[in-house]
């Protein structure tokens, strides 16, 4: 009975440093195609509507129905695929932090390419 005891108690501490240290996965969020999405057709979204501006004169615009439509087409999104992705990011806020990230970087990379 001892030697069965004395291998089991190594291997339950190999499996707990291992889940310390984070070989089973960070379980960080990886983002999808539609959050790359997303974050494409809200970095356009802010840039249209003024919220951010490339210059501190411009004031922010409600866009139409028509010019939303028209971004979610340009990414390759719809109203229902919008609609659960935003619930996803309600109910994730580190998913939501990455999909931020990726909007900062597209906006900066627009204002450095002057459009």
């Amino acid at each position: 009975m001892k030697p069965s005891r004395t291998l089991s108690i190594p291997g339950i501490l190999l499996v707990l440093i291992l889940a310390l240290t984070g070989c089973f996965g960070d379980g960080s969020p990886v983002l999808d195609k539609d959050d790359i999405r997303f974050a494409g057709f809200y970095s356009d979204y802010l840039q249209s509507s003024g919220v951010a501006p490339a210059s501190a004169d411009q004031t922010p615009v409600l866009l139409a129905t028509s010019d939303i439509a028209a971004l979610l087409a340009r990414h390759n999104l719809d109203k229902e695929r919008l609609a659960r992705k935003m619930a996803l990011y309600r109910s994730d806020p580190d998913r939501w932090e990455l999909v931020l990230d990726q909007v900062r970087l597209h906006i900066r990379q627009k204002e450095a390419g002057g459009e």
